[in-house]
């Protein structure tokens, strides 16, 4: 599954890699709470080598508000688990 993302570079197509067991591609669908780490990206558009970094970082960066709202919602749901009982 590819995605895509606006950078200051252009729209640029990127996706989880698909390497692993699990691979990030299947924890991104399958795992409820899984946060990825930056290594577990790539970028599908092919972008000039002096700029793919930037890119990434780009995409990197934009991405952290939802891991941020992900985690938030994940304290919410722990402690209302330890609550319960």
């Amino acid at each position: 599954m590819n995605l895509m993302c606006n950078t200051k570079h252009g729209a640029i197509e990127w996706r989880w890699k698909d390497l692993g067991q699990p691979s990030p591609a299947y924890k991104s669908l399958n795992h409820q709470w899984w946060i990825p780490k930056k290594s577990e990206f790539e970028l599908v558009t092919k972008v000039d080598a002096s700029i793919r970094q930037e890119v990434k970082d780009e995409i990197w960066e934009d991405m952290q508000s939802d891991f941020e709202y992900q985690k938030g919602i994940y304290k919410i749901h722990k402690l209302n688990k330890k609550n319960l009982k």
